[in-house]
């Protein structure tokens, strides 16, 4: 509206009320600007593909999906030809065990001491991405003195168990890209992608991810997973990559590219 010596009273104070509709509006976009954490604003902005450490995913943190994911995978049979997919460096068996609204990425089982690995997925449209960088856990299954820093015996000795492991991972080896844009924040001294589990159980068959390092063949047990990882918002249907690379003392590497080909709906 334009004033001019001959508006009405009525208009001259309904142009009052609409610039002062727009100023509290401003005030408001400058309060929630001010008031959302520094970090999640940031993240959000400099990781566009990637959920905010601090966010929760359908009803669930970073730590509780973690765990989920841990449970997924000890729960498969683990050996040639059996379904686990951390036996394998290619890809193979990614969609054994998937449900719901978070699909799982695995890496081989003993790292990638060479050269990077690229493992082929095919994955659901409208799915997050629950990606590990590195994860360590620590369990009550895990009864061989060689196998753990610590004993797991309760949620307290567990998580100080999975920590010492976690400990070891060198962050500034950290790398992560979404179709070729770096994931930033991942290098920092107290990085926010670095999670521990809340205490979780979990059942194991009798070929089990545990079983050629000595511990209990079968059974259910507790764990506390510590580590790094990624949640990728759902990626539109076609051909995407994630490459994740990470390093942990004395000389375990992960350098693994996912070629992953999104389902139409």
């Amino acid at each position: 509206m334009v004033l001019n010596k001959n508006s009405t009273l009525m208009e001259v104070t309904m142009h009052y009320h609409a610039i002062r509709a727009r100023f509290r509006r401003t005030l408001l976009i400058v309060a929630a600007v001010l008031l959302y954490p520094a970090g999640t604003l940031l993240a959000q902005v400099q990781n566009p593909a990637v959920v905010p450490p601090q966010q929760v995913v359908e009803g669930m943190t970073y730590g509780q999906w973690s765990a989920a994911w841990w449970q997924w995978m000890l729960a498969l049979p683990f050996g040639n030809q059996l379904p686990n997919p951390t036996f394998y460096a290619t890809g193979q068996s990614c969609a054994a065990g998937q449900s719901g609204p978070v699909w799982f990425l695995a890496e081989p089982a003993y790292g990638t001491p060479d050269v990077g690995v690229i493992e082929q997925c095919k994955v659901p449209a409208g799915r997050y991405l629950m990606v590990p960088l590195l994860s360590a856990e620590c369990s009550s299954l895990e009864t061989a003195p060689k196998l753990l820093p610590s004993p797991c015996t309760d949620d307290a000795s567990c998580r100080v168990c999975a920590k010492s492991l976690a400990d070891s991972v060198l962050p500034h080896s950290l790398h992560a890209s979404v179709d070729g844009i770096s994931v930033t924040g991942l290098q920092e001294r107290a990085s926010l992608f670095r999670m521990q589990s809340p205490l979780f159980y979990f059942s194991v068959p009798q070929r089990n991810w545990f079983a050629d390092s000595g511990a209990a063949s079968t059974g259910t047990g507790y764990s506390v997973s510590d580590g790094y990882w990624l949640i990728i918002r759902p990626l539109s249907p076609g051909l995407h990559t994630v490459h994740v690379e990470a390093v942990a003392m004395p000389g375990f590497l992960e350098d693994v590219t996912y070629q992953l080909s999104v389902e139409g709906p």
